[in-house]
């Protein structure tokens, strides 16, 4: 069974009119929806009805692996994980398995994700505040990491607040980093870093697939009330199929992944998430007066650019004009508020092109509306 995807399948119809901004799933791009709709045909070769221990799943989980691997140039020494749930599962997973006899973690405060994962690492262990980091990252000689931590964990994007991580830190203690919305977006340190997790549906497929790339020197490490299928040791021994995976994300991300390596890998989509957010951020700055961006310009989101209206009042009236004009899913975080803009790999740029043109358009009229 051949399982490269087709970039010669035809592209399927659009939706409804306009474009998704969602910050919750990225679109897959039309090369790659079409691949999958056509595994989807009912059918022996269905990949709705494929067998986790299938020789062909198998080929598919290897190769995808592969793929990853490449992509990202992860070394021999980390194991990759195919896990079925989302990120969100392992704010609880990461304490679980890594923690040993430590009982001490160290987390940076960098917003809504951030905080999320800390309050659920606080019911297993003593959780230390390495820094806070709302409009800027503090630079790594002013954080606190607890030297008795069992690792360090950063949110390197946080898709609510709009700030992310530049550069990975060198730290005493193993770091960890929750990349959920920008895995595949950027170039990775593998010196720096000793566990990456990332739920695949905003950069690299749908929801219900997890992806682990840990080092193999932080496994076997899981307290002994951690179930077994949620063991990392225990699903590397298995090759991730200790219990049944998620079969479909594991398919749509291999679709995703070897789009991302035709269009010309990591360095592509970190290219252009850059001119994306770049253009994004001149067009609210020459909305100067009409938009606010509340993150230092060093550390603001390539992949989440997110801002508020200078008035609160103006953002209903700008999101239902955005609506109006095609432009879809910008309401910013219901914890956060606000306006939110995500660039996810699968994002068209015709999709930004019409996003600009909003943005000067509404500047341009409430100006007009100021001085009249």
């Amino acid at each position: 069974m051949a399982w490269r995807c087709s970039a010669e399948a035809a592209a399927p119809p659009r939706g409804a009119p306009g474009f998704s901004f969602s910050a919750a799933a990225g679109p897959l791009p039309d090369e790659v929806g079409a691949e999958v709709a056509a595994a989807c045909r009912p059918g022996r070769t269905s990949i709705l009805s494929l067998p986790f221990t299938s020789p062909a799943f198998r080929h598919l989980q290897e190769e995808t692996e592969a793929c990853l691997r490449r992509l990202l140039g992860i070394p021999d020494r980390f194991r990759v994980l195919f896990l079925a749930g989302g990120a969100s599962a392992q704010f609880a997973l990461l304490p679980l398995n890594l923690l040993g006899t430590a009982g001490h973690a160290s987390y940076v405060d960098s917003g809504c994700w951030s905080r999320r994962a800390i309050a659920e690492a606080r019911r297993y262990a003593e959780v230390s505040i390495a820094a806070r980091a709302f409009a800027a990252v503090p630079d790594v000689a002013e954080w606190q990491v607890d030297p008795r931590a069992a690792y360090c964990h950063i949110t390197s994007n946080e898709t609510a607040d709009g700030l992310q991580f530049r550069d990975f830190p060198a730290l005493a203690v193993p770091l960890v980093a929750d990349m959920t919305s920008d895995l595949l977006t950027r170039p990775l340190d593998f010196t720096r870093l000793s566990l990456v997790y990332a739920g695949t549906q905003k950069t690299i497929g749908t929801p219900g697939l997890t992806v682990v790339i840990a080092d193999e020197r932080l496994l076997g490490r899981a307290r002994p009330e951690t179930p077994c299928v949620m063991d990392y040791a225990a699903q590397a021994a298995a090759d991730s199929r200790l219990c049944t995976p998620p079969v479909f994300p594991i398919f749509v991300a291999h679709c995703m992944l070897h789009w991302i390596a035709a269009q010309g890998g990591v360095p592509a989509m970190a290219e252009a998430a850059r001119r994306r957010s770049d253009a994004v951020y001149a067009a609210l700055a020459e909305g100067e007066g009409t938009y606010a961006i509340a993150v230092d310009p060093a550390h603001r989101s390539h992949i989440n650019p997110c801002f508020r209206l200078a008035s609160e009042a103006q953002t209903p009236p700008f999101l239902q004009a955005a609506e109006a004009a095609g432009l879809h899913d910008l309401r910013g975080h219901p914890e956060v508020g606000g306006v939110r803009v995500s660039l996810y790999n699968g994002v068209a740029d015709e999709a930004v092109d019409a996003l600009l043109d909003f943005l000067r358009a509404f500047a341009r009229e409430r100006s007009g509306l100021c001085t009249a």
